[in-house]
C-alpha cells in the first residue's frame, strides 16, 4: 500500500520540531512546545501509532488546535487538548503515557502521547497490523466515541482517511496525498462526492410543532466536537437534543435534520430580552426553541480561529434561512447560544468572526457589497466615524475584534487563519502561501477626508516567512497611494513603518501582497493607521 510522504517545505521554522533531540538512541523528551508537528513523530516512535494517522485525527477534532472542552449537549463527553480526547479516555491514556490526568486534558505534548498509548493499546488487542494505514480504521472509529455505525463510517470515511487521502497543510508544514488509503471499514451508505454545496439529509426524531409561531431569531452553536459526532448525537431519539442544521469543519458539507417548519430542540433557554440590548421584549418568556432555527458547527467554543470556508458557507446557510424566514440580517437576530443562555453555555465562542460572519451573511443576500461593511446593524454603511487626528486605528486580522465601521480584513479563501507562530498581535493572523497570484490581504479603513495616514504593519516573524513581500496604500478609486517591500523573517512582534500615505475620502485600503517566488508564508496580522501623524 502506498504511503503518505510527510514533506517538509525547503525552509520552515518548524523543522527542528521535527529533528530536534533525535540521536541513535531514538527522539529525546525534549519537544518545541511552541509548535504540535514534533510531537507527532515522537509519539510514533514511542508507540508505534503512525504520526500522519494522529495529525489526520487532530485536523477531524480540532483542526490541531488546543481545546478545551464545555458542554453543549447534555449526556455528551466533552473533548479536551489538541486530540480532543474524551472521557475515561484520558484517564486511561495518561495513566499508559505516565501522565497525570489533568496533564492529558491541558498539556499538548501529554495530550498526542495519552492518545496514541491508548490507540496502541486497542490496536493490540485488536490484532491488526500496525504497518497498515488502512487497518487502523477500526482503532479511529473506536476513537471517535461514536456509537451509530453509519456516523462512525462518516466519521472514519469522510473525516480522518478523507484527510489522509487529500493531504492537508499545517504553517510550515505539508503533508502529500496519499494514492492508496483505504480503510478497512464498512463504506458508508451515503457516500456522495463531496463539496461546497453538499447538503446531506440526516432526519432526526427530536422535534415538534411551532404551533405557528414566527420564526424571529437565527441561533448559532459549536458542536464541542467533531462533525460525525455532532449530528449523529443529534440524530438519537434517546439524547432529547437536535438542530436543524450541522456545518461540518471546513464548510463542503452541510447536514440538514429537521425542517425548518418544525421545532427543533437545540437552546434550553426562554428569550430574556435583556440579554439582547432590550430587543424585542415582546418575546420574554417564549421557548426560544419555538421561535428560532439553529445552526451547530463543527469544532469548540474554545478554538483561537475558523476555517474560511466554515464561516462562509455558514454565512451562505444564514443567508437563505433569514431570507425564507424573514428575519433581520443583523446582531440582534442572529445570535450566539451563550448570549441567551448565559449560565451554562458560551459558544460559539470569543473567536467567532461576528463582524465578519454578519458581513459575509449580507453579501450573500445582495443587501451588501464585497467591500462594504455592516458594522454588525441591519444594511451597509457608506461610511464611518470621522478620523480623529493623531488617533491610531488599528484593524486586526480577526474582525471579531475590530470596530467595522472603521475598518476591517477581507481575505480569499487561500488564507487559512493561524496561531502557531507566537509574538503575533491579538488572537492570531491568517496566512498564505507566496505564488504569482493576485491574491491580496486587504486592510480596509474609512476616512472621512483626504489626509496623511502614518501606516504601519505588526507579524510574527520566522524563516519560512518571505523575505520580500510588498504592501500597498490604495485609495477609493483603486488609485496606488504608496508601497512598502517589508522581510518577514525579521522585524516581528512590532509596529513596523511602512510609509506616511495620502488617502482620499472613502473606503481605503492597504494590500498585503501574495506575489512572491513559492516556499514560502506570508502573513496578514494587524495594520496600524493614525491620521495626521505623518512626516512633515
Amino acid at each position: 500500500m502506498a504511503r503518505l510522504s510527510l514533506r517538509p517545505l525547503t525552509v520552515l521554522p518548524l523543522i527542528a520540531a521535527l529533528l530536534c533531540g533525535c540521536t541513535n538512541s531514538g527522539l529525546s523528551s525534549e519537544v518545541n512546545t511552541d509548535s504540535p508537528i514534533g510531537i507527532f513523530d515522537r509519539a510514533e516512535e514511542e508507540t508505534g501509532v503512525p504520526a500522519l494517522l494522529l495529525m489526520a485525527i487532530s485536523q477531524a477534532e480540532t483542526r490541531m488546535q488546543m481545546v478545551e472542552g464545555h458542554e453543549e449537549f447534555p449526556g455528551q463527553v466533552t473533548g479536551h487538548g489538541i486530540m480532543g480526547l474524551r472521557g475515561r479516555n484520558i484517564q486511561e491514556g495518561a495513566t499508559l503515557a505516565g501522565f497525570h490526568t489533568q496533564a492529558a486534558k491541558e498539556d499538548r505534548v501529554a495530550n498526542v502521547l495519552a492518545t496514541a498509548y491508548l490507540m496502541a493499546q486497542w490496536a493490540e488487542e485488536e490484532g491488526i497490523n500496525t504497518n497498515s494505514l488502512g487497518a487502523w480504521a477500526n482503532v479511529v472509529a473506536r476513537y471517535s466515541g461514536i456509537s451509530d455505525p453509519e456516523a462512525a463510517a462518516e466519521y472514519v470515511h469522510h473525516e480522518v482517511y478523507q484527510i489522509l487521502n487529500q493531504g492537508f497543510e499545517v504553517e510550515g508544514l505539508r503533508v502529500m496525498p496519499g494514492k492508496v488509503v483505504h480503510p478497512d471499514f464498512p463504506i458508508p451508505s451515503i457516500d456522495l462526492t463531496r463539496s461546497g454545496s453538499t447538503t446531506v439529509c440526516s432526519p432526526s426524531p427530536n422535534y415538534n410543532s411551532r404551533g405557528g409561531a414566527d420564526v424571529d431569531f437565527l441561533i448559532i452553536h459549536t458542536c464541542e466536537g467533531s462533525y460525525s459526532g455532532c449530528w449523529s448525537w443529534l440524530t438519537k431519539p434517546s439524547t432529547g437534543v437536535s438542530s436543524h442544521y450541522v456545518v461540518n469543519d471546513k464548510g463542503t458539507e452541510v447536514r440538514a435534520l429537521v425542517d425548518e417548519s418544525d421545532r427543533a430542540w437545540h437552546i434550553s433557554a426562554q428569550y430574556d430580552c435583556g440579554n439582547n440590548d432590550g430587543v424585542a421584549c415582546f418575546r420574554d418568556g417564549t421557548s426560544m426553541n419555538t421561535i428560532s432555527v439553529g445552526i451547530e458547527h463543527a469544532g469548540y467554543g474554545s478554538q483561537s480561529s475558523w476555517d474560511p470556508g466554515l464561516i462562509s458557507r455558514s454565512a451562505k446557510l444564514a443567508c437563505e434561512i433569514t431570507d425564507r424566514q424573514g428575519i433581520p440580517r443583523d446582531s440582534y437576530h442572529i445570535i450566539g447560544h451563550g448570549q441567551l443562555q448565559p449560565w451554562n453555555r458560551s459558544d460559539p465562542g470569543a473567536h467567532w468572526p461576528w463582524a465578519d460572519y454578519l458581513n459575509q451573511i449580507q453579501v450573500a443576500c445582495g443587501d451588501l457589497s464585497s467591500g462594504g461593511t455592516t458594522g454588525g446593524t441591519t444594511g451597509g454603511t457608506t461610511g464611518g466615524p470621522p478620523s480623529a487626528p493623531g488617533v491610531p486605528l488599528v484593524i486586526d486580522s480577526n474582525n471579531g475584534a475590530n470596530d467595522t465601521s472603521k475598518g476591517y480584513i477581507d481575505v480569499s479563501s487561500s488564507w487559512w487563519s493561524s496561531a502557531n507562530i507566537s509574538g503575533y498581535y491579538n488572537t492570531g493572523y491568517f496566512v498564505a502561501a507566496t505564488d504569482a497570484v493576485a491574491d491580496p490581504a486587504n486592510f480596509w479603513f474609512y476616512s472621512d477626508t483626504a489626509q496623511c495616514f502614518r501606516v504601519e504593519a505588526w507579524w510574527s516573524s520566522a524563516w519560512d516567512r518571505p523575505a520580500a513581500i510588498t504592501f500597498l496604500g490604495w485609495d477609493p478609486s483603486d488609485v496606488e497611494v504608496g508601497r512598502q517591500v517589508v522581510n518577514q523573517r525579521g522585524d516581528g512582534s512590532q509596529w513596523n513603518h511602512l510609509g506616511d500615505w495620502e488617502f482620499e475620502p472613502g473606503w481605503n485600503r492597504v494590500l498585503l501582497s501574495r506575489w512572491a517566488a513559492a516556499g514560502s508564508y506570508v502573513v496578514a496580522d494587524a495594520v496600524r493607521g493614525t491620521p495626521g501623524a505623518c512626516n512633515p
